[in-house]
């Protein structure tokens, strides 16, 4: 059953109007910043154009201030912000700021339909909030999947002198910490997404014709800029997991598609009327090729300084990443914003939202070196290239190191990697040792009479794209007029809430899932079902080491386990504390997963729920109340 049908408040849905010009939330009628700094203002213009992004022809996009990929925009820990959002396309929209907690600020948490209302055509909504964590985070759409149009751009928070940094883990040498101190102040976001030639309206489009879970893409790009290749059958054979092969052979088919994909075959879908015969061939088939005009985005260094600072950021809407540098450790520094004890690997995993900020020491010779991207999951054969250069250099070094091929297998033996969920935070933290509350999550596709493109998280129910129009949000109406549904979770100020997510095999694939609000501690995860009520009671079944309570990644994004086997089901344990009242989405980043139902909310701090300032209840996605 959809959210929809679960809501006893009543719906409204605006009709879109172009008006002459924008009307703006006034910067007086929300609270005052504080005194002892001025507010940091940021005004963006969202509208909509041609983009050649890959070289295989135009298509539409968001742009973000005419640019595409949105500016990033540098604060400091303690500013205030002001983000101003105007609205010049011919549709809705919203801005999340991913990994942002907006402690007391849940209105600008940018959710349409749960913290606020769809900014309409013409309109514009101004965004408050305080930049209390330090690192990277992004911005981006949180309506319709306009995130897979472009609409995004990185956030770059430096910490405050007054932080402790881990860097002396890294080198005792005084002169190498400033350097990596002074490394992080340039820190150089790249912002990796895979693309596709369709927008995203299309994309879902195909997805409800044919009622088929579409997961293939164009190319993998970086900052805006990238191509799509077109690998030959033996090549791709080659680099097909023995796994999909086989599976293939079973199913009647010998290769992947030209686009690298898993072909289309019903078996794959479940038990559902699929028509593959509506998928374009553009959709999973056929691949044109081409390469952005200007290239693949290249970055320069000052060898000269000895470090530098990258943050990968997933703003993808399909696809988890590995990325490596060539000739060059990764020093892994901070996840999600949250410094870690460095760890030295040759890549890292990029689950779609994550942020994996490393370290690279500049020892080599003056050269421009490749920076791979390759898809995680098994449905696809795609990477994606960026460069690094030393100064002015203009080629690649004598000799070439990668440490893993287009598909992502390595090429050194042995490879070290690394995933956010690993990553012990920097100075050590950890959860309590036993929680107030546990919820029970399953992960998977509710069946008929729901499509084949559609999922849940809570088991059955499924939170779609319908909730966008909520209105009033349900912020706004508050903990006491929330449905009593398996998509409302409820607690207290001060709970610990323990979320076991359970995600249904055979084939189970990974899920990114984001909590808006603050982050989780992850404890764990493992390979079968889990039938225990509680982690306390499953710990007396479980091997010791099962959850790690002693330092637990720290995240504002995860990804689920994945299984290629038979295995019934995979599970995720993490844990939580209520510090930040307010109504918050907890979903899958994957954005057709997310548009397929798959998130619930959570009504935190329920005995401690914010009033939501006056102008903010009042105003109706146009003009503001008289």
């Amino acid at each position: 059953m959809q959210l929809m049908t679960l809501l006893s408040c009543a719906l409204r849905i605006w009709s879109p109007t172009w008006c002459q010009r924008p009307h703006l939330l006034q910067l007086d009628d929300a609270k005052e910043p504080s005194p002892a700094r001025q507010p940091v203002r940021f005004e963006l213009h969202i509208t909509s154009g041609k983009v050649d992004v890959i070289g295989a022809g135009t298509r539409d996009a968001i742009l973000v201030n005419g640019t595409f990929v949105g500016p990033t925009l540098r604060l400091e820990q303690g500013d205030e912000v002001e983000f101003l959002v105007r609205n010049y396309l011919r549709e809705d929209t919203t801005m999340h700021f991913h990994g942002i907690a907006q402690r007391t600020t849940p209105w600008s948490d940018g959710v349409p339909g749960l913290t606020q209302r769809q900014i309409h055509p013409g309109a514009s909504y101004l965004y408050r909030w305080a930049a209390e964590e330090a690192g990277t985070f992004f911005y981006h759409a949180h309506s319709k999947g306009q995130l897979m149009d472009g609409l995004y751009g990185a956030i770059v928070i430096d910490a405050s002198p007054k932080v402790k940094r881990p860097f002396h883990l890294i080198s005792r040498d005084a002169s190498e910490e400033q350097a990596m101190l002074a490394a992080e102040l340039r820190n150089q976001p790249l912002l990796l997404a895979d693309w596709s030639q369709y927008k995203f309206d299309d994309f879902y489009q195909i997805e409800t014709t044919a009622n088929f879970d579409l997961a293939c893409t164009d190319a993998i790009i970086v900052n805006g800029m990238g191509s799509q290749y077109c690998l030959d059958p033996i090549t791709l054979d080659n680099m097909t997991n023995p796994i999909i092969l086989k599976m293939l052979k079973d199913l009647g088919e010998d290769h992947m598609t030209a686009k690298g994909c898993v072909p289309p075959i019903q078996a794959l879908q479940g038990d559902y009327d699929v028509d593959v015969g509506k998928l374009p061939p553009h959709a999973v088939r056929e691949c044109i090729g081409g390469r952005n005009p200007k290239g693949n985005f290249t970055f320069s260094v000052d060898e000269k300084r000895g470090w530098a600072a990258l943050t990968f950021v997933n703003v993808g809407g399909l696809y988890p990443l590995q990325v490596s540098v060539d000739n060059h450790e990764l020093h892994v520094y901070a996840v999600d914003g949250q410094y870690i004890h460095p760890v030295v690997t040759d890549r890292v995993y990029v689950g779609n939202g994550n942020r994996v900020s490393v370290l690279v020491k500049l020892d080599q010779e003056p050269a421009r070196y490749t920076i791979r991207m390759a898809n995680d999951l098994l449905n696809q054969i795609l990477g994606g290239f960026a460069e690094m250069a030393y100064g002015d250099a203009a080629h690649p070094p004598r000799h070439q190191k990668p440490k893993m091929n287009y598909a992502g297998q390595p090429l050194i033996d042995p490879i070290r990697s690394f995933k956010p969920e690993e990553g012990q935070p920097y100075p050590e933290r950890r959860p309590a040792r036993r929680p107030d509350r546990t919820v029970k999550l399953v992960l998977r596709k509710p069946g008929r009479p729901h499509g084949a493109y559609e999922w849940s998280l809570s088991g059955h129910e499924l939170y779609n794209m319908t909730a966008e129009g909520l209105d009033p949000p349900m912020l706004f109406q508050g903990p006491t007029k929330a449905p009593a549904s398996e998509l409302v979770v409820f607690s207290e100020v001060g709970d610990w809430v323990d979320m076991i997510l359970e995600t249904e095999g055979p084939f189970a694939q990974s899920h990114p899932i984001h909590k808006h609000g603050n982050k989780v501690y992850f404890l764990g995860s493992g390979i079968g079902r889990f039938p225990w009520s509680s982690v306390e009671e499953a710990e007396r079944s479980l091997p010791v080491g099962s959850f790690n309570f002693e330092n637990p990644a720290y995240l504002d994004t995860f990804t689920t386990p994945d299984i290629a086997g038979n295995a019934p089901a995979v599970w995720t344990v993490v844990r939580y504390q209520v510090e930040n009242p307010g109504a918050w989405l907890l979903h899958c980043h994957v954005q057709t997963h997310q548009a397929g139902g798959m998130g619930i909310v959570l009504m935190d701090g329920i005995d401690q729920f914010p009033d939501v300032p006056l102008q903010y209840r009042e105003w109706n996605g146009f003009t503001l109340p008289s």
